[in-house]
């Protein structure tokens, strides 16, 4: 399902990315001269900030580590 999630951004990331290029350039009145590496710049940014949310929401929060007393296998003498 992750897949799925970096997919569909990573599709809006770069309609996004044009989206705000076009504008960028509107407000300059010309095209940059190398628009491409301004774009990998934007989708860059863009990617590295949305990439890392689906990822804080799609994995599952660890358990905590149970106490020493707790541990299977482990004699109560070296766990004190």
């Amino acid at each position: 399902m992750e897949i799925l999630y970096f997919t569909i951004v990573g599709a809006a990331l770069y309609l996004g990315s044009e989206w705000i290029l076009d504008r960028v350039e509107q407000a300059r009145g010309a095209r940059f001269p190398h628009r491409s590496l301004i774009f990998f710049a934007i989708i860059f940014c863009l990617a590295m900030v949305a990439f890392s949310a689906i990822e804080r929401l799609t994995t599952p929060d660890t358990p905590p580590m149970p106490a020493a007393e707790t541990v299977p296998g482990i004699p109560p003498v070296i766990q004190k």
